[in-house]
């Protein structure tokens, strides 16, 4: 379907994790495997080498802890975003000069981070960074925040920071001396063993982030070491590129009677669904045995893409009747630590989440999803212990948020900001 409902923006906030670059389904392990790949009709358009980014560069280096490796990104030429020789086009520098804002708390004590107006004003509450941890906002240049104590804040101020362009995280460290490498492991020993691992997680990340920036002259805002990413991200070399996605996953053509919309109950293994059986509620689907998608690239960094056609106009309708059902509250930010951030100038909309366990349309728009980003569906619902827990071992929950459903009146807005997840540091690939 074409119509204008067809065009809604869905928000799924899921993590993109593949087992299996290829798209044949069949097992290429046996002479009969090969052969069977090699007939079966492909199911999507990635190909051989498409999980590999070309963009990546590897960083040889050593902080004090033996020599190690990174592969980090480079942002290519953008004239080849253009299809266009490099060098022909010169990036504009934006208008906005906001940027993301990490501060990080390598104290064993909870302290609240402010926002500082200056001139003798009272600071305004971001969010809470426990020990060892971090609060994050959007900021400018120039603008000044601090660290202080929950009890009497305003008196109990510890560290004082003023933003700059370019350097997105900054430290508070209470037992760091300069230039004293003796006084400073004094200082930690007031530190209990489980403390003291946590404080040099931070530090080690500090020493990594150093070279990090030599190297691609931005911040690393999330905790090193790492593992590798374990997602499979379709490419976007070039604006208008398009990659094609089947799936068995088809429209709902008419609405179920609602005693057919009743909520999921089974989970684990209990939940999956062969290749050749038919899906939930298949005689209210279309007749077409496969749906068609198109994933076309809007922007290449970040990593944009548009799919029509994505949901049907009855598979709208019913999400609009279950969230007219659920009580829409304002929006908010996360920012952890038991601390609500004041949203009045970030989000002045209104939301709803709708679990996938809600009804079988909605469990069927999130096997959809798990076609088109090319990864198991059981990543994105609760397992059983042995389901894919060698990709997977330290959880049998959901990788994935609620769908989340966000209502704008006019005037409303979400402006750029950061919550409880923000800050790990990776790529950021969107769907529209």
């Amino acid at each position: 379907m074409t119509g204008p409902k067809s065009a809604i923006g869905l928000l799924l906030l899921l993590a993109v994790l593949i087992a299996h670059p290829s798209c044949a389904d069949a097992d290429a392990s046996t002479d009969a495997g090969v052969a069977a790949a090699a007939a079966a009709e492909p199911t999507c358009s990635a190909q051989e080498g498409d999980e590999i980014d070309p963009n990546l560069q590897r960083l040889t280096f050593d902080i004090g802890y033996g020599e190690e490796t990174f592969d980090f990104y480079v942002r290519p030429d953008i004239s080849t975003f253009y299809q266009e020789e490099p060098g022909s086009r010169t990036p504009m520098t934006p208008k906005h000069v906001g940027f993301a804002g990490k501060w990080v708390n390598m104290s064993p004590e909870r302290l609240l981070l402010f926002w500082d107006p200056g001139n003798g004003q009272a600071g305004s509450l971001i969010g809470a960074a426990g020990p060892f941890q971090s609060a994050g906002t959007a900021t400018f240049p120039n603008h000044k925040f601090y660290f202080a104590k929950p009890n009497d804040p305003h008196n109990n101020i510890v560290a004082r920071f003023v933003a700059k362009p370019g350097h997105c995280v900054m430290y508070y460290d209470p037992f760091d001396v300069p230039g004293d490498k003796e006084a400073t492991q004094r200082s930690l020993q007031s530190l209990t063993l489980e403390q003291y691992e946590r404080y040099e997680a931070q530090k080690r990340t500090r020493l990594f982030n150093e070279k990090y920036r030599e190297v691609t002259g931005r911040d690393y805002l999330a905790i090193y070491p790492r593992a590798k990413p374990r997602y499979f991200h379709w490419p976007a070399e070039y604006f208008g590129q398009e990659h094609w996605v089947t799936s068995k996953e088809t429209h709902f053509a008419t609405l179920p009677p609602e005693d057919k919309l009743e909520k999921i109950t089974t989970w684990g293994k209990d939940r999956i669904i062969g290749d050749d059986e038919p899906r939930l509620l298949q005689e209210h689907r279309v007749e077409e045995p496969v749906l068609n998608l198109t994933l076309k690239v809007l922007s290449c960094a970040p990593r944009v893409f548009q799919i029509d056609n994505f949901l049907s106009d009855i598979e709208v309708d019913h999400i609009l009747e279950l969230a007219g059902g659920m009580r829409l509250s304002e929006s908010t930010t996360g920012q952890g630590g038991g601390v609500a951030a004041d949203n009045r100038k970030t989000r002045t909309s209104i939301n709803t989440w709708v679990n996938r366990e809600t009804t079988p349309i909605i469990d069927s728009i999130y096997r959809r999803a798990a076609d088109l980003m090319r990864f198991d569906e059981a990543l994105v619902r609760r397992r059983d212990k042995d389901e894919l827990n060698d990709l997977v071992p330290e959880t049998t929950s959901t990788i994935a948020e609620p769908l989340q459903l966000v209502h704008y009146g006019v005037g409303q807005e979400y402006t750029a900001h950061h919550g409880e997840y923000c800050l790990a540091f990776g790529y950021s690939t969107s769907f529209l």
